[in-house]
């Protein structure tokens, strides 16, 4: 199968030839289809219809394209793919679910971006599939396998300010996604910089970093949104306050401007300012990512599975330099990350929900996300059985020199859904991006900054009616 462009805005991204023809004996052979076929249902029984996915531009959605084939091949149906990076790529989702045009059946999601699509009715459960044997075969499927703490980030009883891994689940995790300090341990070694074990560490070793070997001593995300903020960022302010601060207090009023939180966030600015790349303003994930994986800073505080990029010599200049710790822990000692998950689900106004359902199973089945891991680099692993598999511990095993996999093991003992429920999670994470800008340019001190970003969120939480049930 060829995923052909056609015009969806544009945008419509069609599957690589090379890799399409590399897949194809995979996605024919009916020795590869036989695993499947095992299912006790029926894949083809919605074969003839198509779907488009709307997708991320990321690693997962990279490991997945190749092996699309093998999906037409099994069921009979046809699958495009809209592929946008993320600041473009949630404004045009949100768009679609809320016209319930139905455009894309199947979404490319996660637990707090459900929030909002669960308030807002948009996305269906999954449990009913999952219970019905003439779409799943539970003993095939094995939802057991995937990590618990994944499955109940993925869970929702709708109630503002809780109930998260509690009531239904919106969608399926493809991956797992911490938070830690990836640093030049070369470096580090050669100008005998201390590993950070403080905030005040850290941005110490910065400014070593930047003046030793005339590179960026830090490089984090920085675009004014709220992408640039549940990561490095919140999970470093998290561990700060020793687990104990949240965005929004009892009483779904913000508090980022409690004393805590406001001296965080002016070491982490000043750090920035002082250390960082002069571009942060601007920097993407995958801006950030790429500019540490080509040897431009001595320091990324950000997502755990980036260690992929940096550890692959064909696609890194810093392979073999790089060693993996905590982000520094608060006054008790431990670190305290966010959790995501991105995970797929199924759009309520979807047209072929049946169909929907059946690339959900497919593309989060062991074998598929056994082959996007050992093939295509998808850590990492959702799967307790994929993470055990011996070719994957191999790889990931030797990453910064055998400190990856026990930091991560560590960090998963305390990591959580950071943020509070709620569905204006997203015009709440920007407007404390905004304020972080504020602080960076000068604009405000670190308190005003703070104490104007809650005051406006509380005046949106008003006007919404949002408060804690």
């Amino acid at each position: 199968m060829r995923l052909h462009r056609r015009s969806l805005g544009g945008l419509l991204l069609s599957l690589p030839f090379a890799a399409e023809s590399a897949r194809t004996a995979f996605a024919q052979d009916d020795a590869a289809l036989s695993y499947y076929r095992q299912a006790k249902i029926d894949w083809r029984q919605a074969a003839g219809k198509s779907l488009t996915l709307a997708m991320n531009k990321h690693p997962f959605t990279e490991s997945l394209l190749p092996l699309m084939p093998q999906f037409k091949s099994l069921t009979g149906i046809s699958v495009d793919s809209l592929i946008l990076p993320e600041d473009q790529y949630f404004p045009r989702l949100a768009a679609d679910l809320s016209s319930q045009q139905g455009q894309f059946p199947v979404i490319m999601t996660g637990p707090m971006r459900n929030w909002e699509f669960v308030s807002a009715d948009w996305i269906l459960p999954l449990d009913d599939f999952l219970a019905n044997p003439k779409m799943t075969d539970p003993a095939w499927y094995r939802i057991e396998d995937f990590y618990p703490a994944l499955i109940a980030a993925n869970r929702w009883d709708g109630k503002i300010g809780g109930g998260v891994g509690k009531g239904s689940l919106y969608s399926i995790p493809v991956m797992e996604e911490s938070y830690i300090l990836a640093y030049r341990k070369d470096l580090f070694d050669q100008y005998h910089i201390d590993v950070p074990t403080t905030l005040e560490g850290m941005a110490d070793a910065a400014r070593q970093v930047k003046k030793n070997a005339q590179i960026a001593g830090i490089v984090a995300r920085g675009t004014p949104s709220i992408a640039s903020m549940g990561t490095g960022f919140m999970s470093g302010l998290k561990s700060y306050t020793n687990g104990q601060w949240n965005e929004l207090n009892d009483k779904m009023q913000a508090d980022f401007d409690d004393p805590r939180s406001v001296k965080y966030t002016e070491m982490w600015v000043d750090m920035i300012r002082e250390s960082g790349p002069p571009n942060w303003a601007s920097m993407q994930w995958y801006d950030a990512k790429d500019a540490f994986a080509s040897g431009q800073a001595g320091m990324i505080a950000d997502c755990d599975f980036f260690a992929a990029g940096y550890e692959d010599p064909a696609a890194s200049k810093v392979a073999g330099k790089v060693a993996y710790t905590t982000l520094p822990p608060g006054s008790e000692g431990k670190t305290y990350s966010g959790l995501w998950t991105w995970a797929l689900g199924v759009n309520k106004a979807a047209k072929d929900k049946d169909a929907a359902w059946l690339f959900v199973q497919w593309a989060t089945s062991q074998r598929t996300l056994l082959e996007a891991t050992v093939s295509y680099r998808n850590y990492n692993p959702s799967r307790v059985s994929i993470t055990n598999d011996p070719r994957v511990q191999k790889a990931m095993g030797s990453w910064g020199g055998g400190s990856y996999l026990p930091t991560v093991a560590r960090n998963l003992e305390t990591a959580r859904v950071a943020w509070v429920p709620e569905p204006l999670r997203t015009r709440l994470g920007d407007t404390w991006a905004r304020a972080l800008h504020a602080i960076y340019f000068k604009r405000l001190s670190a308190s005003d900054a703070l104490k104007h970003a809650s005051l406006e969120v509380d005046q949106v939480f008003k006007e919404a009616g949002v408060t804690a049930q």
